[in-house]
């Protein structure tokens, strides 16, 4: 007989369900445990065990010091033994890394040189994370490429009011130590690329990382063509002009182009490029430059999964801006003429809806909402939008969403279920990447690592944890499938929205 496996932590403990992660057993037991991107990325929900051995898929590319010290991601542990967690060990988490050479390469950018104190293995794209004065952390792509590059290249923008960036540009020096967390991130070249035409639009240091990654594919000899595009401020930010001049000299299928000033960089780079599909695309740097070029992309027959995307850090968390991505939005009336002005809206809102309440990653986010409720609100706000007249009055996309945590790659996830369910309908290719790109629009809304408040009157509204419900209706726990019955009560998680019966629950125990 098999004995149940068990996490102690924090003084609690928590069972461990057939198939289910650590993770996962941390949140239906009631913990707060951190976590972002639940697929062993991020490294948001790092842990380490203080009894017992996770398992080896859990600790895969982390640093070896991390793994040597028990560290693991619980998200992707699927235990094999009962294990006692506690939080990372912050002495181990980040490296010291010398400054080798500190350059002020425009009147904004310092090029920073690294020298980490342990041997490093990185792909070009990927990027790092930085510990300055203070504590601040902020992550900073790498422009080189590690089998021919001594150091790890940074290149640091001066950014009014950044902590870190202030603090890199006036008082850090050649010599100094500074401490280091990674590589991280996938933004990367990929061998399966090489029979591809990629397009790489950088805006600012985003043409940083996208350097390595031009050189990093044009070694592995790629067959498509390498069209590369960065968008500068103002002349003097142009510096990597030279090295692309240098590359496309050598290499024929890569072509640079340097946009400078207040021009519109994602029409330059887009309008004369109507058709792309089959194209990888890369973009680096300003989000709003980040975001925008994905509507272009989408509408312009780009796969969302060959979009690899790297929106830079901001100083400030976003604030949503979807009255006003509505309200300049460019109604065709063609589509909403396909669409029989509703019925086959409805149509295909509701054979979505349908596939949705059955799909295990998408359903737990509907949890207590009758689909009828889901179908209504979702064709009330597209018909308002694509018949023209706004007479919707419920949530717009943020608040809509606000709670949820949702990946880029649940997103796109979503988006390929529904343009499926589209396509299935007969709508014109024309008006079907219309429409998606419109969904687009408001991945920026949606997309995040940690859950935003809601806002009422420019007012943020947050909420954090658990919250105790008594049930009204019949459910089902999220965690153990168990019936809930109305009256009895159970936690939903303010973050995923999945409901948890009182069996669930965490037992705590004697320190």
């Amino acid at each position: 007989m098999t004995s149940t496996l068990r996490i102690t932590h924090d003084g609690a403990e928590y069972t461990v369900q057939a198939g289910e992660t650590a993770l996962d057993a941390l949140i239906r037991g009631g913990s707060n445990h951190p976590f972002s991107c639940r697929k062993g990325s991020c490294q948001t929900c790092l842990a380490r065990a203080l009894e017992g051995t996770p398992p080896a898929q859990a600790q895969r590319g982390l640093r070896s010091a991390l793994v040597s010290t028990g560290h693991f991601l619980p998200c992707v542990a699927h235990l094999t033994e009962s294990l006692t967690v506690g939080p990372p060990e912050r002495s181990v988490l980040f490296l010291q890394a010398l400054v080798a050479e500190k350059q002020q390469v425009s009147p904004r950018v310092v090029r920073l040189l690294l020298e980490p104190e342990l041997t490093l293995d990185w792909t070009p794209g990927q990027y790092v994370n930085l510990r300055g004065k203070g504590g601040v952390v902020r992550s900073y792509s790498i422009a080189s490429v590690a089998r021919h590059d001594y150091y790890l290249e940074l290149h640091v923008s001066l950014v009014l009011g950044g902590a870190l960036s202030e603090w890199i540009h006036h008082e850090l020096k050649a010599g100094d130590f500074i401490e280091i967390q990674g590589p991280l991130g996938e933004c990367v070249y990929r061998d399966e690329l090489k029979e591809r035409d990629l397009l790489l639009l950088g805006a600012g240091t985003g043409i940083a990382p996208l350097a390595g990654v031009a050189r990093d594919a044009l070694e592995r000899g790629p067959r498509g063509a390498i069209d590369v595009i960065h968008a500068a401020s103002a002349p003097e930010e142009s510096y990597f002009e030279p090295l692309f001049t240098a590359l496309a000299a050598r290499h024929p299928q890569l072509r640079f182009t340097q946009l400078t000033g207040s021009g519109d960089a994602v029409a330059a780079c887009f309008d004369a490029r109507p058709e792309l599909r089959g194209t990888a695309l890369y973009l680096c740097g300003n989000p709003d430059l980040v975001y925008a070029a994905r509507v272009r992309a989408v509408a312009n027959g780009v796969n969302r999964r060959d979009v690899l995307a790297d929106p830079f850090d901001e100083v400030r968390p976003y604030w949503p801006r979807d009255r006003e991505k509505l309200e300049a939005w460019p109604v065709d009336p063609a589509l909403w003429e396909a669409l029989g002005r509703g019925p086959l809206l409805r149509e295909i809102l509701t054979r979505f809806y349908d596939r949705v309440y059955e799909d295990p990653r998408l359903s737990p986010f509907f949890h207590k909402v009758t689909k009828e409720r889901a179908i209504s609100k979702q064709y009330e706000f597209l018909a308002s939008v694509f018949g023209g007249e706004i007479k919707y009055f419920g949530l717009r996309p943020f608040n809509a969403h606000h709670w949820m945590i949702f990946s880029n790659d649940l997103f796109d996830y979503r988006e390929e279920l529904f343009e499926a369910v589209v396509r299935a309908h007969g709508i014109e290719e024309r008006l079907v990447r219309h429409w998606m790109a419109f969904h687009e629009l408001f991945r920026r809304e949606m997309v995040k690592s940690a859950q935003r408040g809601l806002i009422v009157d420019g007012v943020e509204y947050t909420h954090d944890g658990f919250s105790e419900e008594v049930l009204e209706i019949d459910a089902v726990c999220d965690g153990c499938g168990n019936e809930m019955l109305t009256g009895t009560r159970g936690r939903m998680h303010l973050r995923t929205g999945q409901l948890y019966c009182e069996g669930c629950g965490a037992r705590r125990v004697s320190p």
